[in-house]
């Protein structure tokens, strides 16, 4: 049965953090690559699968209010784009 290591070192095709399954290791990639335990292995999901970014939330609105921008801005500087009190109704909490 194939075991399921996680790619320390990268080499050709393969990146760094990548999980591969082998059957066993050749030694010269056995510093190469760590075993995974059963938890580990297992596929992880989401806290919170709806989640946006602060800057997608705010891009989001300026979109709708039809405000052009680049995408390029952070997260601060698309904020000062939005008309005055839009921020606080976006982030209530804040």
């Amino acid at each position: 049965m194939a075991e399921k290591y996680e790619v320390i070192k990268p080499w050709h095709g393969v990146a760094k953090g990548d999980v591969v399954q082998l059957e066993k290791v050749h030694p010269s990639l056995k510093s190469h690559v760590r075993k995974l335990s059963d938890k580990s292995s297992a596929e992880l999901t989401p806290a919170t699968p709806t989640a946006t970014s602060r800057k997608e939330a705010i891009a989001a609105r300026l979109t709708e209010l039809g405000i052009e921008f680049k995408g390029n801005l952070g997260a601060d500087r698309l904020a000062e784009l939005l008309p005055d009190g839009e921020l606080e109704k976006l982030f209530p909490a804040e």
